[in-house]
């Protein structure tokens, strides 16, 4: 899974939601959090990371082998 998530950091802006090109994000009314629904979607693009305010978003870029 590409994306991870840091619920302990994490305080519901929903950011990464809102932005997310691929919709990878989902949102959980009940915990008012985000969760991955799509993770497989990710592209890679460092959206979430990088506009994400309590940095609670890590993303694992795959190996190029080449």
């Amino acid at each position: 899974m590409p994306v991870y998530i840091n619920y302990k950091k994490c305080t519901g802006c929903k950011i990464c939601y809102e932005i997310c090109p691929m919709d990878v994000f989902s949102w959980d009314e009940e915990t008012d959090l985000p969760y991955l629904a799509h993770h497989d979607e990710c592209q890679h693009c460092g959206d979430c990371y990088f506009d994400c305010p309590k940095k609670c978003i890590d993303i694992t870029y795959p190996i190029c082998l080449w």
